[in-house]
C-alpha cells in the first residue's frame, strides 16, 4: 500500500500539495491490521488522491481486530485533500480524527471502466506484468454491505441548515439525498461499511442523540420476491413508527413479518404490482424505520394504491397492522408513519 504524511496535527505544515493518483494497489496486509490501501496522516493542503485502484486486501492472522482493514483510510488529522474517482470493490473507507476541508467524492465500484482499467503500470512498462507473480493463499477479505439507518434527533431550531449538509456529505463520501429531514430530525440512509466513520464524525452536526438501526427484521426484494430484475435507479422514501407499547404486541407485529412470505403472499404480490425495488423494516427498542425504494421520478402516493388494486388481502393485513402501531414523538393525533 501507500502511506502518505506524518504526526496526527490538523494544523497546516510542510506536507503540502501532494498527488497518489492512477496506482493499482492489491495483495496487501499480510501479517497484521489497521492497515488500508491507501492511508494517511496529518494535514495536507491541496493534496489529491484520483483514480486509484485498491483491491485485494489478504486476511491476515494476527489481526486483534479482524475488520480493521480498509480500502482508502484518512488517518488522525488529515484534512484537505480531495479524495476522488478512486476504484474500490466496496465503500469499505474509514476517516478517523479527520481535519477540515477533505472532500470525497465519486469513490466505490460504479467509478467508470476506463479509470479502473488505465491505473498501475503505464503502458510502456506493462509488458513487466507478463512475469507471473506469487501471492500468498492466506484468503482475500470480502466486505459484507449492508444497509443501515442513523437517525439524530435534535434540539428545537438547532437542525443544521442545507448548506451544512452539503459540506458533510461531501466530507463523509455521503450522497445529499441520503439525507432527510423531519422536525427536528435527520434519517440517513447509508452502507454499513460507513458506520465506523459516521459515528466519529456525526459528533460534529452536536445532535443530543443519535441512534443507529441496523437490526433489519423485514425484507421485501424485487428480484427474490417478484422474479424481476430491479431498475438502474431508484428513490428511496423513509417513513417511521412506533410500536406499541406492550412486549406480547410487538412480538405479534414480529412474527406477523417473519411469516408473511409463506402465510400472505398477496403482499409482495401487491408490493410486485407498486412497481416497489425494495421495502425493508429496521426496527430499534421499539422504533420502526421504513424504507421504500420506488422508480426513479415516481411517486408513492401514485404507486401505493397499486398494492391493494384486485388484492383485498392487502386491506385486511393493514387493518391487522394498525393495532400494533402508532406515532412517534411529534406527531399530530391520529398520525402513524412520518
Amino acid at each position: 500500500g501507500i502511506s502518505m504524511g506524518w504526526g496526527w496535527t490538523k494544523t497546516p505544515n510542510a506536507m503540502k500539495n501532494n498527488t497518489i493518483s492512477a496506482n493499482k494497489i492489491h495483495h496487501y496486509g499480510k501479517h497484521m491490521y489497521d492497515v488500508a490501501g491507501i492511508y494517511t496522516l496529518s494535514a495536507q493542503p491541496e493534496s489529491f488522491i484520483t483514480e486509484n485502484v485498491v483491491d485485494s486486501i489478504y486476511k491476515a492472522p494476527y489481526a486483534h481486530l479482524p475488520d480493521h482493514w480498509f480500502y482508502l483510510y484518512t488517518d488522525e488529522g488529515s484534512s484537505e485533500f480531495t479524495i476522488k474517482n478512486n476504484w474500490t470493490p466496496t465503500e469499505k473507507y474509514l476517516q478517523n480524527a479527520n481535519g477540515p476541508g477533505n472532500v470525497w467524492e465519486n469513490n466505490g465500484p460504479k467509478v467508470a471502466e476506463n479509470i479502473k482499467q488505465n491505473a498501475g503500470l503505464e503502458l510502456p512498462f506493462r509488458y513487466l506484468l507478463k512475469n507471473k507473480s506469487s501471492y500468498s493463499n492466506r484468503g482475500i477479505n470480502q466486505a459484507e454491505d449492508k444497509t443501515v439507518v442513523f437517525e439524530l434527533i435534535f434540539k428545537d431550531g438547532q437542525l443544521p441548515g442545507n448548506q451544512a449538509l452539503e459540506e458533510y456529505a461531501k466530507e463523509n463520501n455521503l450522497l445529499t439525498r441520503a439525507i432527510y429531514k423531519w422536525n427536528n430530525r435527520l434519517v440517513i440512509y447509508t452502507s454499513s461499511l460507513k458506520v465506523e466513520s459516521l459515528l466519529q464524525t456525526l459528533k460534529r452536526l452536536n445532535a443530543t442523540e443519535v441512534k443507529l438501526y441496523d437490526n433489519i427484521f423485514y425484507d421485501f426484494n424485487r428480484e427474490k420476491n417478484c422474479g424481476e430484475k430491479p431498475v438502474a435507479e431508484w428513490d428511496n422514501v423513509i417513513l417511521s413508527a412506533n410500536l406499541v407499547e406492550e412486549e406480547k404486541m410487538q412480538k405479534e407485529y414480529l412474527d406477523y413479518h417473519k411469516t408473511q412470505f409463506a402465510k400472505w403472499p398477496e403482499i409482495s404480490k401487491g408490493f410486485c404490482n407498486a412497481e416497489f425495488q425494495r421495502l425493508a423494516i429496521f426496527k430499534k427498542d421499539r422504533q420502526l424505520m421504513l424504507i421504500i425504494s420506488i422508480p426513479k421520478g415516481k411517486k408513492l402516493d401514485d404507486l401505493n394504491p397499486k398494492t391493494t388494486l384486485n388484492n383485498p388481502k392487502v386491506d385486511e393485513w393493514n387493518a391487522i397492522m394498525k393495532k400494533y402501531q402508532e406515532g412517534i414523538a411529534g406527531t399530530k393525533p391520529g398520525e402513524v408513519w412520518v
